[in-house]
């Protein structure tokens, strides 16, 4: 008999906590443009006359963005095989952006590591610890870039320079972590077992199955112990984050908004961070108004701000859902399995899987 879930577990309660943060989120993002009797108005006028001729530019960076991470996951499971990037690995990763574009509670990243775990044969903690691995490295990137744009920026108050140190330090720690986890894995693991069992409110047997997957995780994270693949994860990484960062400037642009790539690397860094809060499929809300929060202390014209975070968002949504559903499709597989499969590993693991993504 399976024990009864948490309310806060159910579909229609994640469900319904994302609309209302994406609705509360686009309110307040529209909020200072419809404050102006002419919103609506300069609204329609920025979509009516802004460059289109970017949306193949953005297509092919957005493209070049995917094959990046396929080749980076690629680096990450040599340990255990050798898989083709854009055949075996490009397919899974679409797929999981598109049911996180469609399905709540970021689903997306276990039908990821269910869908590649049953083509190629690999056991699903295996497939999970290196979608861990990724967001580490993609935490780090981005705090890079953040707190790179956050110290070079200029025309903002002095104590959000201190916030760039923040962000640095918490890098060096998480690469640090990473490396202690790796090599020195079993006296780690005594460590976060030593402490969580010192904190009386957590279960021992929740310390316990967390300590087997670190364990088992660490398996998965071997590339990390070969000095050429970790380099080259690095440098992708870096690489990969950096194309994002131009699809920001180019939606930028297509709506006559220059800024400096610095304020692009601190909006890239704010809408990563951004739709890791839980709202509705999509992140629709949350990307418009991280581009209203940091662009309006630099550009006048809000409505274009507004229009450019639209344009910036559908034309990754729109053919990274599509070609998501296409692969699907194309698996044979169905959603029943992935909800089965995704209630057992719930119950194996005393709780939900949940893997945020840090990108958009």
């Amino acid at each position: 008999m399976t024990s009864k879930k948490p309310f806060y577990h159910h579909k229609a309660f994640q469900l319904t906590v994302g609309i209302a943060v994406s609705v509360l989120c686009m309110w307040l993002a529209l909020r200072p443009i419809l404050n102006d009797d002419d919103a609506w108005d300069q609204l329609v006028f920025a979509f009516r006359t802004a460059d289109y001729r970017t949306l193949p530019v953005i297509l092919i960076v957005l493209f070049i963005f995917y094959w990046l991470k396929a080749w980076r996951w690629r680096l990450m499971l040599a340990p255990i095989g050798q898989f083709r990037p854009v055949k075996d690995l490009l397919p899974p990763i679409m797929i999981g952006f598109s049911f996180n574009n469609l399905l709540p509670a970021h689903l997306g990243e276990f039908v990821r590591c269910f869908v590649f775990s049953k083509q190629q044969k690999v056991p699903v903690a295996v497939s999970i610890s290196s979608v861990v691995l990724e967001r580490v490295f993609d935490v780090i990137a981005i705090l890079l870039y953040l707190g790179i744009g956050l110290i070079f920026i200029e025309g903002v108050d002095p104590s959000v320079k201190k916030t760039a140190y923040v962000f640095a330090g918490a890098a060096a720690a998480l690469v640090l972590g990473g490396i202690v986890y790796v090599i020195w894995t079993k006296p780690f693991v005594n460590l976060v077992e030593k402490i969580l069992k010192m904190i009386t409110f957590i279960p021992h047997s929740l310390t316990d199955k967390l300590c087997e997957m670190l364990e088992a995780g660490a398996k998965g994270l071997a590339s990390l112990k070969h000095g050429p693949l970790l380099f080259a994860i690095v440098v992708i990484s870096i690489i990969k984050w950096a194309f994002n960062g131009s699809l920001i400037l180019l939606a930028l642009w297509s709506f006559d908004i220059s800024v400096s790539p610095v304020v692009a690397m601190v909006l890239l860094g704010v809408v990563a961070f951004g739709v890791t809060v839980p709202s509705s499929p999509g992140y629709f809300g949350v990307i418009q108004l991280c581009f209203m929060l940091v662009l309006e202390l630099f550009v006048q014209n809000k409505p274009a701000i507004f229009a450019a975070s639209v344009y910036y968002h559908m034309s990754q949504y729109i053919p990274v859902t599509l070609i998501g559903m296409l692969y699907f499709l194309r698996s044979g597989m169905s959603i029943a399995q992935v909800e089965e499969e995704k209630e057992e590993a719930d119950e194996h693991l005393g709780g939900q899987v949940e893997l945020n993504p840090a990108e958009s």
